[in-house]
């Protein structure tokens, strides 16, 4: 082990007994690694704040929970808190993101009641269903949430577990796709 990474590891083992004896002196913990544990995950998790500012937050709740049995070993507690992040960051993906069909209805008339203008052809609605069909389940979803029940996107990302800015992005992801799929169609 490098000098440095040693220096380290007995700074943080002080600062973990600390924490042990007095919850307020966890702090110092936070602020030591706060901002290199935000990074794992801002790199990690599409580059979206909320998402790296929630997924570092329950990495330093899951690890303060930890705590009171938490035994350093030769290692720097950043080391222990990359373990944390990474499991937070699997589960993170592993967790289902989209909302059911069935949770949202009855989807086959989307193309009509979606449609800007009431007069367009039914040929038009077909070529829209059709394209938004082609979407990745996800993004279908909240495009339905949206423009079929006329969810605000504060309602959308409680429903799917994204932060409001996550669903802006799919919504605007969703509406370049579906424009170009229809300029695509003659």
């Amino acid at each position: 082990m490098e000098e440095k990474d040693k220096n380290e590891a007995e700074e943080d083992e002080i600062l973990v007994k600390k924490a042990q004896e007095s919850p307020e002196a966890y702090e110092a913990l936070y602020k030591k690694y706060g901002k290199r544990v935000y990074n794992y995950f801002w790199y990690r998790a599409g580059r979206v704040k909320e998402v790296a500012e929630d997924l570092a937050q329950e990495t330093f709740v899951k690890a303060y929970q930890k705590l009171p049995n938490f035994r350093l070993h030769a290692y720097s507690y950043f080391s222990y808190l990359k373990t944390i992040a990474h499991n937070t960051l699997v589960k993170y993906y592993k967790k289902p993101k989209t909302i059911s069909l069935e949770e949202i209805g009855n989807a086959e008339n989307i193309a009509e009641e979606s449609a800007p203008d009431k007069s367009e052809t039914k040929e038009a609605s077909e070529l829209l269903w059709q394209a938004i069909e082609k979407l990745p389940d996800a993004e279908k979803n909240i495009v339905l949430l949206k423009y079929r029940e006329g969810r605000s996107v504060k309602e959308i990302a409680n429903l799917a577990q994204k932060s409001a800015n996550a669903v802006k992005l799919v919504l605007s992801r969703a509406r370049k796709k579906l424009a170009r799929l229809k300029e695509l169609k003659p």
